[in-house]
Formats: C-alpha cells, sequence, structure tokens
C-alpha cells in the first residue's frame, strides 16, 4: 500500500469518529432539554435574563465609576493650574509692586538730592545777591560767567562753563614779552611756564594732585576744572612752580615789576584765607596797568579788593 492511499484511510477514520461524537452530544442535549418542563424552561431564562441584566448594570456601574474618577482627576489638574496662575499673578504683582516702590524710592531720593542742591544753589545764589546789594562793586552774570567791576572773576566761589575757550590772550601775551624784555635788560629771565588751558586740561591736572594728595590738599595747590584762571587766558605760570621760586631773584623782580605791566601776583603770600590758595609768587592775572598797580598798592588780594569770596560750594 502507497502512502497517499494509507493517509486518506485515516483521514477517513477520524472524520467517522468525530462524527459518532458530535451526534451523541447532540443526543445528550436533546435528552437534557427534552427531561426539563415548560416552568423550568421559562425559570432558566427568567435566570439567564437576570444575570445577564446584573452583568450589564455592573459593566455600567464600572464605566460610571471609571468616568467620575476620570473627571475629578480632570478637575484636580484644573484647580490646580487655576492655582497655579494665581500665585504667577500675586507673584508678578508683588515683583512689580516691589520694583515700583524702589523705583518711586530712588526717584523721591534723586527729587530730593536735586531740590536740596537747588535750594542750596538758591541760597548761596540769594546770598550772593544779597552781598552784592550790600557791596559798592557791580556784580554781573553773562553767558555763565561773572564779571564784578567789569573784571572777569574766576576762584572757588565764580567758575566758567566747561566749554568756554578762548586761548590765551593777545593783549596779555603782549604785555608779558615787553616785561620779560624789561626784566633781561636786568639780567633777569622770564618765561611763560604754563598759560591758557582748556576745561579738561585743568581737569586732567586737578585729578593727577587728587589721586596723589587728595582732594582737600589738592584743593589747596590746584583749580577744579571751570574754576582755573587759566582757562581765561589771562593768567600766566612764571619759569619753575615749585616752592623754590620763592625767594629767588626772578620772583623777587616779578613781585616788584609786574604791576607796571599790568599784572599782580595773584595769590600773595599771607592772604590763603581770602583767594583760597597758599602764595604763589610764579601766578600771575593780567588786569591792566591801572588796576594792578592799584590793587598792588592796596596790598590786597583782588577778593579782598572787590570785596567777593572764594569757596567751593560743597553742600
Amino acid at each position: 500500500m502507497n502512502e497517499p492511499m494509507w493517509k486518506s484511510i485515516i483521514a477517513d477514520s477520524v472524520k467517522a469518529e468525530k462524527s459518532r461524537q458530535e451526534t451523541g452530544d447532540n443526543t445528550q442535549e436533546k435528552k437534557y432539554y427534552s427531561s426539563m418542563t415548560e416552568d423550568e424552561e421559562l425559570e432558566a431564562e427568567v435566570t439567564r435574563r437576570r444575570l445577564e441584566a446584573e452583568r450589564k448594570r455592573a459593566a455600567r456601574k464600572r464605566a460610571e465609576q471609571i468616568r467620575i474618577r476620570q473627571n475629578r482627576i480632570i478637575a484636580f489638574c484644573a484647580l490646580v493650574t487655576v492655582i497655579m496662575i494665581i500665585i504667577s499673578i500675586v507673584v508678578y504683582k508683588s515683583r512689580s509692586n516691589a520694583a515700583a516702590s524702589e523705583s518711586s524710592s530712588t526717584v523721591s531720593t534723586e527729587i530730593k538730592s536735586v531740590t536740596k542742591k537747588t535750594e542750596s544753589k538758591a541760597e548761596s545764589s540769594s546770598k550772593a545777591v544779597e552781598k552784592e546789594q550790600e557791596s559798592k562793586h557791580k556784580i554781573e552774570q553773562n553767558n555763565g560767567m561773572t564779571f564784578v567791576d567789569d573784571i572777569l572773576i574766576v576762584n572757588k566761589t565764580y567758575s566758567l562753563p566747561e566749554d568756554y575757550d578762548p586761548g590765551v590772550s593777545q593783549v596779555a601775551l603782549n604785555a608779558f614779552n615787553e616785561m620779560a624784555e624789561a626784566a633781561s635788560a636786568d639780567g633777569i629771565s622770564l618765561w611763560i611756564n604754563s598759560g591758557y588751558r582748556s576745561y579738561q586740561e585743568q581737569e586732567e591736572l586737578y585729578n593727577g594732585y587728587a589721586s596723589e594728595r587728595g582732594t582737600e590738599a589738592a584743593d589747596e595747590v590746584s583749580s577744579r576744572p571751570g574754576h582755573s584762571e587759566h582757562q581765561t587766558g589771562l593768567a600766566f605760570d612764571v619759569n619753575d612752580t615749585s616752592f623754590g621760586f620763592e625767594g629767588s631773584a626772578e620772583a623777587d623782580w616779578l613781585t616788584e615789576h609786574c604791576p607796571e605791566y599790568g599784572f599782580i601776583i595773584r595769590f600773595p603770600e599771607g592772604k590763603d584765607k581770602y583767594t583760597g590758595y597758599t602764595y604763589e609768587p610764579w601766578h600771575i592775572r593780567y588786569l591792566g596797568t591801572k588796576l594792578a598797580k592799584e590793587i598792588t598798592d592796596s596790598g590786597l588780594s583782588l577778593e579782598e579788593y572787590l570785596d567777593i569770596t572764594s569757596e567751593y560750594n560743597d553742600e
């Protein structure tokens, strides 16, 4: 017997056996149902439907519980989100208010500072006006410059604008050259060590002194920017600007003869409390011959002669 034939016989045998089993099962099921009465069948159907209904209710209940839990989770997340938003808004407003308060405080401080300075300047100006009214000298303000009896005044009280830039006065320079020739005839050599200085040059010079000696010491030997006579173009430092110049033949000749050519020793010896500076025998200021002689002969400093002050307003 070949292989295909015996495989076919086995298959037919399996199918026949399976058919007999199914027939037997159906017969038993029919016998079971045929053995039940009509009331029992009805009761069984009712029970089956009740169980089915209970399963559906349980399924619906589980679904409802799941939906409720989901809704609660969603509501909780929404509530947390709202709380976070509220907290963020409160924090932002708090920071904004703090910044506004700080800014307001800063502005208030600045306003008070400006007001104080303005009041101080107003008071100083008022005192100057009162002094002017009491004084026999005429004080005028013109483009930021101060003139007393038509004399341009620059000292610790009165300043020049930063942009005032006239250069050296040719009249003062001619007068110095004439004086230097006369000195030369007497065997004295005079030259200009330092003449015109701009506001910026004076600022650099003063800052150098201040960094080396401190502001208080610098104020005794140098002028603050805007307060230097060198910016007028009418002042010169002659020869040596150290205290070694004091008592020299050149210093003595200069002190004796400079008024003849329109100059004065601007910061005379012993006049510190009036001029605001220590004695500088090398520093001369051009005023014209007539006035220079009058002031020198009076023995007064320029501040005393014009009844003016020379003090920085640091308030």
